[in-house]
């Protein structure tokens, strides 16, 4: 089975995390699950710890060229808790320094 398409379309993620905030822009990919292959205030108002080093093992073949080479990943669960809904989970890490954040969603 091959890989899904990388996508670039915003409204999907807008309207699944809409407490997220605006999407400059993204890339996303829709996978099944165990198979291998109004807004929140800004992410300064939150404490962001850094990111555990396999943060990004999980992020698929095509999707890592679009991450920042030398990343300075940061976490911050509030910020995760305070994003997510009740009917999307997952991790939200962030690298301030490009400002890109990587959403690992789980539709619940």
């Amino acid at each position: 089975m091959s890989p899904a398409s990388v996508s670039t379309d915003r409204e999907p993620i807008a309207k699944r995390l809409p407490r997220l905030g605006d999407l400059v822009e993204g890339r996303w990919q829709v996978s099944t699950a165990g198979i291998d292959n109004s807004r929140v205030p800004g992410p300064t108002a939150y404490e962001w710890q850094p990111a555990p080093p396999d943060r990004g093992a999980l992020l698929s073949a095509e999707l890592r060229p679009f991450l920042p080479a030398a990343g300075d990943w940061r976490i911050s669960e509030r910020y995760t808790e305070d994003v997510r809904t009740t009917h999307y989970n997952g991790t939200i890490s962030l690298d301030a320094t490009s400002g890109t954040v990587h959403l690992r969603v789980i539709d619940s």
